[in-house]
């Protein structure tokens, strides 16, 4: 049988407990790429950074090695993963939003309270709980739409982070929970916003309100906007906010340091 970069990913997920969401990332990114080679696979690297930001590049380039080792180390390919060529990462300063554009984008949601999705679900209030709770709990999107009623904790929320395994608690606002009740009470199998909208048309119904808020940014943007306003307060607590291992990771990716004047670095004034 010719070993694929899919049957690889195949066979190192079913020896790993991992979400759903990463097993499907790692098997899209397999699926890129047919054959276990270097010259293939630098040629997916060089048309892929023709269509994509470098830190996403670099990034795919990361599973597909890290597949490959594993396949060369198990005995399932004879050949081990040399002259791959490097991806470097050029990122451009992070943004996020203000607390006036999140206020302002939250009060906007009223406009669809009328509107009813498929599931029943009203828009309004779907956005309304979305951001609320992806602002103050700091969850990624595959954890968010899969929280239940009963990670409620009197005024908090508590879960186990499917990226790390790590449990995350967090304190939520009166305004929040009032959000996450209402959800609640129309849901049919107990999560709080999973059971409103899929993934894809989630996203859709996001990124047109964000556009009609002339705002920008993405879904992805609560979480580091979280982060960034809890540093402009705290500083050194958005690691934490985050449930990051990594020390560095949330200064160099999820904080926007133009709104977190006074950390960031400046040099001493000569005049």
């Amino acid at each position: 049988m010719k070993v694929t970069f899919s049957t690889i990913a195949d066979r190192y997920l079913d020896e790993r407990v991992v979400s759903a969401i990463y097993a499907g990332n790692v098997r899209r990114i397999a699926a890129r790429v047919k054959a276990v080679n270097a010259e293939s696979l630098n040629r997916f690297l060089r048309q892929r950074s023709e269509e994509r930001a470098s830190t996403t590049v670099r990034a795919e380039r990361g599973v597909l090695l890290t597949l490959w080792k594993w396949a060369y180390d198990t005995g399932l390919v004879d050949t081990a993963p040399r002259g791959v060529i490097r991806i470097k990462a050029r990122r451009a300063p992070t943004r996020a939003w203000t607390l006036e554009q999140l206020k302002a984008a939250l009060a906007a949601t009223h406009q669809h309270d009328g509107v009813r999705l498929k599931s029943g679900a009203s828009k309004g209030l779907l956005l309304r709980c979305w951001m609320l709770l992806g602002y103050e709990a700091g969850a990624r999107w595959g954890d968010l739409f899969t929280l239940r009623g009963d990670h409620l904790e009197g005024d908090a929320i508590a879960w186990t982070q499917s990226k790390t395994g790590d449990p995350i608690v967090r304190a939520l606002s009166p305004a929040c929970l009032a959000a996450c009740r209402e959800m609640l009470a129309a849901s049919p199998d107990g999560r709080i916003l999973g059971w409103a909208v899929g993934r894809r048309q989630s996203q859709l119904i996001m990124r047109q309100h964000l556009d009609a808020c002339g705002i920008g940014g993405t879904s992805k943007w609560l979480r580091r906007s979280g982060a960034t306003h809890i540093e402009m307060n705290e500083p050194g607590k958005a690691t934490h906010h985050l449930g990051h291992r990594t020390a560095n990771l949330a200064a160099q990716n999820y904080i926007d340091w133009s709104q977190v004047r006074r950390n960031a670095p400046k040099t001493p004034e000569l005049v």
